[in-house]
């Protein structure tokens, strides 16, 4: 499609209609996936609306794209957080439809800028309650995300079934808007944002076992089996946090740093055959200043333990412009020549990882320093150009 030239509050008419004209009964689609290159997600948001054309022909070479919780929120245009979140994947769609498009959601906190938000603070009878002083619980979130309530936000009581269904409905109706391939469980593993100092055994273990009946019911939904790997026919996606989470076959390690420890965490990920979001971690400081040429070690520790379905990126979850966007596309290390593992990674006496991939690309990883090579195969097939702030 040739790049639009609309202007900017055009545009968010155009794409709303483009999400509210299309077949109401649309699925999802399973993500691209090669062993060619190594494959990267976009997870990020434009507070001030839409992204630009030019920012979009960054954005699209990723084969998935997570739009975050805050977009559009400064952008003084009318409608909520799932009407923003679903205009930018629409956008996102009409460039690449073969794009999985990813729909963020909080399986713990009511961020109160959602649609979904306002419906819940009018009934009472569904909050989570503490379970002594039988006040409402309520949660701050990631303080990137400003202004905030002082009291911080409710939390989705999932031990009540009429609460499961509505957060289900929440992702299943993105979905059905034919430019949303699934949804991201922020928080949905267990004691998220502290909710267990707040209820007693039984409360907190009908919470938690709510929240995985949720996230079952959507990994079912979009063609999965929890605790089975990610299918080839998935018909979407719903992206966990933790490889011991219930009721997933998709996570995302948020913070991901170039260590045994991470690699151990990847490497469980990958035995169950979850697909797999590897984020370089936001305490990796560099990884946001610096951009690609200083992310080798995580890229190599990332190498050492993917597996099928795993995808790399990195940034932060608020784009601040369009020099952060295009620094997020790596082409030295997302166009070069990998091919399939020859076996899995090599851990020898010395704390040194090894492995080999068909192309000829080889990896090397120490866990002493924690410092990482690689040895590609060839060169980028794509040059990179200097993204200037």
């Amino acid at each position: 499609m040739a790049p639009c030239t609309f202007h900017h509050a055009i545009k968010w008419l155009l794409y709303g209609c483009i999400a509210s004209h299309v077949l109401k009964k649309a699925q999802g689609i399973a993500p691209r996936w090669s062993w060619e290159t190594v494959m990267p997600f976009f997870h990020s948001c434009n507070e001030t609306g839409l992204w630009s054309d030019e920012a979009l022909d960054v954005i699209s070479k990723f084969p998935m794209v997570t739009v975050e919780k805050g977009q559009g929120f400064l952008s003084n245009s009318s409608g909520y957080a799932e009407d923003h979140i679903i205009a930018q994947l629409a956008a996102v769609k009409a460039r690449d439809p073969t794009i999985q498009t990813v729909f963020y959601m909080n399986s713990v906190l009511n961020w109160f800028f959602y649609a979904l938000a306002k419906e819940y603070e009018n009934i009472p009878a569904y909050w989570l309650y503490d379970s002594t002083t039988h006040k409402p619980v309520r949660s701050k979130g990631d303080r990137a995300f400003q202004p905030q309530p002082s009291e911080g936000m409710l939390v989705f009581n999932h031990a009540i079934p009429a609460v499961r269904s509505l957060w289900k409905d929440v992702c299943y109706n993105a979905v059905n808007s034919g430019v949303v391939d699934g949804c991201f469980a922020d928080s949905s593993f267990p004691d998220s944002k502290h909710t267990y100092t707040h209820l007693n055994a039984s409360d907190r273990a009908a919470f938690e076992a709510g929240k995985v009946i949720t996230n079952a019911d959507i990994t079912r939904k979009f063609g999965g089996e929890p605790g089975k790997p990610y299918p080839q026919n998935a018909t979407g996606v719903l992206i966990g946090k933790r490889p011991d989470q219930k009721g997933i076959n998709a996570i995302q390690i948020e913070d991901f740093e170039a260590n045994e420890e991470h690699i151990q965490i990847l490497l469980e990920a990958v035995a169950h055959g979850y697909l797999v979001q590897v984020h370089v971690s936001l305490k990796v400081e560099y990884s946001v200043t610096c951009g690609c040429s200083c992310i080798t070690n995580e890229l190599a520790a990332f190498l050492i333990g993917m597996g099928k379905y795993s995808y790399f990126g990195y940034g932060t979850w608020i784009s601040p412009n369009l020099a952060d966007v295009k620094s997020r596309w790596c082409p030295d290390f997302f166009t070069r020549p990998l091919g399939k593992p020859l076996g899995s990674s090599t851990r020898y006496a010395n704390g040194i990882w090894r492995r080999s991939f068909s192309l000829g690309t080889n990896v090397t990883f120490d866990a002493n320093t924690n410092k990482g090579t690689i040895d590609w195969a060839g060169p980028p097939a794509e040059v990179a150009t200097t993204a200037r702030y």
